[in-house]
């Protein structure tokens, strides 16, 4: 497996914000809407970037060595640097107001006896962060009150199907398909990273006593997650 410096290697070019200021140029000439202030864009949104993603990649580089209690949190983090640095690509003026700044989802607040992770849901808002990125980066558009359920987020994911048959898990990877890689992880964290803050008798009984479907498959996740997530990021740093 890579180290965790080398899932990062095609922004090494980027750790020198003038690098990055060209590439900003480069990316921005390309589009109408920016083409004429390019050069004024790229000043204004270099260093903000840079550091988005030196923030984030600590974040994900410390989750790679940190406990599985905590995993999910820098995981979280780190992603969501990722994606705040990045979508400056294609919305310069992030965030434009602060409606885009909340996380765009919903979680259910408490987790009912006999609590399935793989049956959990996330919700979609009507204004935040995930429909704004999901719109910007990858031109979907969600509609308020949207629900995604966990298990069938997972099995969308190629590196987690083997297992999922394995647990003899339905498959309705099916429904995901609108649904860009990056947005699945960001929800998949997103609601690991909420259940360890402040579901912590659940998510300890889950890591100690190893019991039920959901512990193989959620340490599974966790064990991946950190070489599946960087390379996906790695096309938008080849467009300008």
């Amino acid at each position: 497996m890579l180290s965790s410096d080398a899932l990062f290697s095609y922004f090494i070019p980027y750790e020198s914000q003038e690098m990055l200021r060209r590439f900003l140029v480069r990316t921005y000439e390309q589009q109408p809407s920016f083409k004429e202030k390019a050069t004024k864009l790229s000043y204004q949104n270099a260093a903000t970037l840079h550091y988005e993603w030196m923030i984030g990649k600590t974040y994900w580089q410390e989750g790679m060595l940190a406990s599985f209690y905590v995993q999910p949190l820098l995981y979280f983090y780190g992603m969501t640097h990722f994606l705040k640095g990045i979508i400056l690509l294609n919305d310069p003026y992030y965030p434009a107001n602060s409606d885009v700044l909340a996380h765009g989802v919903t979680s259910r607040k408490r987790k009912k006896k006999g609590y399935s992770f793989l049956e959990d849901e996330v919700k979609v808002q009507k204004r935040g962060f995930f429909p704004h990125f999901s719109k910007e980066l990858f031109h979907v558009e969600h509609v308020t009150g949207e629900k995604w359920q966990m298990g069938h987020l997972l099995y969308s994911l190629p590196h987690m199907q083997s297992l999922m048959q394995q647990c003899q898990l339905a498959d309705f990877s099916s429904l995901v398909k609108k649904l860009h890689p990056l947005a699945i992880h960001f929800l998949l964290l997103y609601n690991l990273s909420m259940i360890c803050r402040y579901e912590a008798e659940w998510w300890g009984e889950l890591l100690t006593l190893s019991h039920g479907e959901d512990y193989p498959v959620v340490k599974h996740y966790l064990m991946t997650v950190a070489h599946q997530v960087p390379p996906l990021f790695q096309p938008f740093f080849m467009s300008g």
